[in-house]
This record gives structure tokens, sequence and C-alpha cells, in this order.
């Protein structure tokens, strides 16, 4: 007991050692696995059909988004049903698999942080979809880098990373659906919000570290291993999946639009000389 209490103790010295950088790919990899699972994905439309099973503006729902038919405040409060039924059952997920050689350890192959995750993208692929966000997966069996980087924004708003609100602000817009296509890593470093999209990505990576260590540790006592897991979730997925919410409503709103908007530097430049050089013209004519 106390060996594997010291072997995961030394883990996560190791692993607070990392940089940023190595943080943000700890993260995107993490999304990248947990989102392989059959059991994460969410299929938008199925979602929605069941959802509004009895609205009689179904077809609207499924071609433009929830959003399109109902107020951003009554999806509010459809969410808070459902951000409940997702905590009710991941806490009890949780706690079977907190207990070694339970049911739902096994079936995780004991990976307890990939389930607390992976439960977490569930609900955030649920409250985006009742808030109007299009679809992150496509026929391929891998998420592209533009639907990993929603996700990431996703966690970051419920695990409430600074400026991860505003990020998912601007995955809104236009520049958010290009990217929900086909984007390279390198298409992503040449956007003004990527130094922020980084910073969020190594506070979910250090996130999933200290979840890993936590986890091992809880797991030297069985059944008190158990309750701490199921009570450390319950205690958690509510206000993360209230905090997604939140700023999706607020997204609908309106709130993040042209707000705290980032000039890309050779448009500020150039912009710039621009100017200086009307200055100049208007000078010369008044003489």
């Amino acid at each position: 007991m106390g060996i594997k209490h010291n072997a995961s103790y030394q883990s996560g010295e190791n692993m607070a050692k990392k940089t940023d950088e190595e943080l943000y790919d700890v993260a995107i990899n993490m999304i990248g696995s947990v989102a392989k699972l059959p059991v994460i994905r969410v299929d938008r439309e199925a979602f929605l059909r069941q959802q509004f099973a009895g609205s009689e503006y179904l077809d609207e729902i499924l071609e433009h988004g929830p959003q399109h038919v109902y107020t951003a405040e009554s999806l509010r409060r459809k969410a808070d049903g459902l951000i409940k039924k997702s905590t009710n059952q991941t806490t009890l997920a949780a706690f079977v698999a907190g207990i070694p050689g339970g049911p739902a350890a096994v079936a995780a192959g004991g990976a307890d942080v990939a389930q607390y995750f992976g439960f977490a993208i569930n609900l955030a692929q649920k409250i985006a979809y009742l808030f109007g966000e299009d679809d992150l997966f496509t026929d391929e069996s891998e998420l592209n880098e533009g639907a990993k980087v929603r996700v990431l924004a996703y966690l970051g708003v419920m695990l409430g990373a600074s400026g991860s609100a505003m990020l998912v602000g601007k995955l809104a817009r236009g520049v958010g659906k290009n990217m929900g296509k086909k984007i390279t890593q390198q298409a992503l470093t040449k956007t003004t919000w990527y130094p922020l999209l980084k910073k969020i990505g190594a506070m979910v990576g250090k996130r999933v570290v200290k979840e890993s260590v936590g986890k091992a540790v809880a797991k030297v006592v069985p059944v008190v291993g158990g309750a701490i897991s199921g009570a450390i979730t319950y205690a958690t997925f509510r206000p993360m999946g209230g905090r997604l919410a939140d700023v999706l409503v607020r997204n609908l709103n309106g709130e993040f639009d042209e707000i705290g908007m980032e000039l890309r530097p050779e448009f500020k430049k150039a912009n710039a000389l621009e100017n200086d050089e009307v200055t100049i013209h208007a000078i010369e004519i008044d003489d």
C-alpha cells in the first residue's frame, strides 16, 4: 500500500515539472483518446430528438438548433435538468469505479481519470448542442484539431480557467465554424487567440495530472476510495455543467460579440502605416 502511495506521489512530482507546452499536449492527447470511446460520443441529432420529442418545432430545432426556437433563458432552465441527471449518473459510475475490481473499473480498464474527463466531455457536448453548437464529430474515427480545441474550450470553462469563456465566444463565431471542418496545428498557431488557447490547455492538462495522482492515492483504501470518488464527482460536476451553460447563455445573448477582439500584429502595423500616410498627405494639402 505504502509503495503504491509513494509511487503515485513521485509520479505527481515529476508531472508537476512539465512545461505549459507539455501540459497542453497532455490535455489535447487526453481529449483525443477519450473521444474515441463510443460511450462518450453524443449523436447531436439523436440527442435533440430525445430532448425535444414532444415539440411541434422539432424539424426547426434539428435544422437550426434549439436556440432558433427557444430563448436562452428557457434553454438554461432545461440545461439544469440535464446537468442534474448527468451528475447523478456520473457519480454512481465514479463510486463503483473507485472500488478496485468493481465492474465499472474492469469495463473502463481501471482508467478513472479517463472516465472522469470522459463524462465531462459527454456532458459538455449535450450542453453545447442544447445551445445550438455544431456537431463535434464527423464520420472520422478521431476528432480533428478544430473539434479538439472546441472541447478544450468547453473543459476550460467547466474547470474555471481564466479567459476560457471568451475563447468559447470566439470559437462560436465564423472563425470557429471554419475551424470545425479541417484545421492543422500550424494553422492554430497563426490565430491571435492561440496564446490564450495554450494557457487554457496548460491549465486543463495540469488538472488531468492532478486527477491522475489523486485517483491513484484514493484507491489505497477500496471502499473509502469509492466514496471519495463519488463525492468529489458530485461536488464538482454540477457547478462544472452550470458554468458552461451560463457561458453559452451569455454567448447567445451576444455578450462576447466583438468584445476583447485582438488585432493581428501584422494588421495593426500595416494599418498604423496607412494612417500615418493619410495624416502626412492631409498636412501637405493644408500647407
